[in-house]
């Protein structure tokens, strides 16, 4: 269930955090920068399988249909409990979904290291997917308790470049534990990896949501209980969301639903058009992965800024623009290092995208809401991540792959007509109160 709020309240621009529970300026860096490496850690973890899976599929027979498949099923899970993991995160605190997700990922990476069915692959990529669904949207609002409003982008920044520096290196490694040591190697690794990750996040990592909040969202939740008892007769239900709080929400819940439905769809062709129609192997393929996820690690460290001082809507304008430069270069371009360049390109787009819609969506939420808000947007995410693949297993054994590039950048550019015809730029955000702000130099200091 999630927590209900009064309307003109929960859509409010960038209502400062009430929660009770202070922490010094070093012990939010700190809590920060080691949920940043555990994110890290795990997209590590992530990064390993990539070049594993098309491998292990092709020796099996099979392609880019069953590729599209574990992926439309991993979607699936974070479609399904995005939603719920975050609205829970408002009752139980933050620190306990962030433990579930890693630990999920552990299990599940062994289980997928000692299985070889493809069935049972797309199985264990749904719990995988049900599983981590709640990682992302409750690191956000994490960020959103702790960082006064006119940082937050940066340190969403931090973030994304931990992520991306996973998602780079990680690659490399998977390849190089799979041609050494075979197939379960990298998944054993990604296990031991997302260990050492909840370790660190369940020795160090403070709770952010003051026992104050949490237990009013508990209060809220069992009263709410009770009345969908009492009216069940005139009621079929509680809806998920606000009316109202769903419109203010929509146009970005679009734009992020279409800029993330791009890259998954065309992700199942990648390993075998490399391979069949450039003639590039594995490893000059995990490259462009690599250089993808490098540019999504450098360039938040170099443009984080921006999206504080420029235009909300000009950031992701610009970003949006970006983004399909790899799908685009696709249909005319075969040479490695342009298609190096155009990676770039990409991943300097999803830099300058990622950290403002991140920064518009916190600033629309307060205590109560933002991890259900942040879920919410998880769930289009999700829903992108699930339909993307499953749209391409679908196409996949009648068109070619330079259709599925076609498609996916006439998508970007409605995305992009989108943000410029619907998008607005939020208001000046208001301050948090004085120990947040007191905090902002000594945090960028242990940055």
């Amino acid at each position: 269930m999630h927590v209900m709020q009064p309307e003109n309240e929960t859509i409010q621009e960038a209502s400062p955090p009430r929660s009770s529970i202070v922490l010094t300026p070093k012990q939010m860096a700190s809590a920060l920068i080691l949920l940043s490496c555990c994110i890290g850690i795990l997209m590590t973890g992530f990064g390993i399988i990539v070049p594993v899976f098309p491998q292990r599929l092709e020796a099996l027979g099979l392609g880019a249909e069953t590729l599209a498949l574990m992926e439309g099923g991993f979607g699936l899970g974070m479609f399904l409990f995005s939603t719920p993991f975050g609205t829970l995160a408002d009752r139980v605190g933050r620190k306990p979904i962030v433990l579930l997700s890693l630990a999920g990922f552990i299990v599940t990476s062994i289980v997928l290291a000692l299985v070889n069915i493809p069935v049972v692959f797309i199985l264990i990529r749904f719990v995988e997917g049900a599983l981590i669904s709640g990682l992302m949207p409750v690191s956000n609002a994490i960020v959103g308790d702790v960082v006064p409003a006119e940082k937050q982008g940066r340190w969403i920044g931090f973030m994304t470049t931990a992520q991306s520096a996973g998602i780079a290196i990680g690659p490399g490694i998977g390849g190089l534990l799979y041609q050494s040591w075979g197939f379960s190697s990298p998944f054993f690794i990604t296990a031991a990896a997302a260990l050492v990750a909840s370790l660190l996040a369940l020795f160090m990592l403070p709770e952010t949501l003051s026992p104050q909040v949490r237990e009013e969202a508990r209060v809220r939740y069992a009263n709410r209980k009770q009345e969908k008892r009492q009216k069940q007769k005139k009621e079929r239900g509680t809806p998920l969301i606000q009316p109202g709080l769903l419109l203010a929400f929509l146009p970005l819940l679009i734009i992020d639903f279409g800029m993330t439905f791009v890259y998954p769809f065309v992700l199942p062709q990648y390993p075998f058009y490399f391979q069949k129609m450039l003639g590039y192997d594995p490893a000059q393929y995990g490259v462009i992965v690599s250089v993808y996820g490098a540019a999504l690690a450098v360039f938040p460290m170099l443009l984080g800024g921006i999206s504080e001082r420029f235009s909300k809507k000009l950031v992701i304008t610009v970003g949006s623009i970006l983004a399909p430069a790899l799908n685009i270069a696709l249909l005319f371009v075969h040479d490695y290092s342009l298609l190096i360049v155009a990676t770039i390109l990409t991943g300097m787009g999803s830099a300058l995208l990622i950290p403002a819609l991140s920064t518009i969506y916190l600033g629309k939420t307060s205590d109560h809401n933002r991890s259900q808000i942040m879920g919410i947007r998880g769930t289009a995410i999700s829903f992108a991540i699930l339909t993307a693949p499953l749209a391409q297993a679908l196409i996949a054994p009648w068109t070619t792959p330079q259709i599925s590039f076609a498609i996916s950048d006439v998508v970007s550019l409605v995305i992009v007509l989108l943000v410029i015809i619907t998008l607005k730029n939020p208001q000046q955000p208001e301050k948090h109160e004085e120990v947040k702000q007191e905090a902002v130099p000594e945090i960028a200091a242990n940055v």
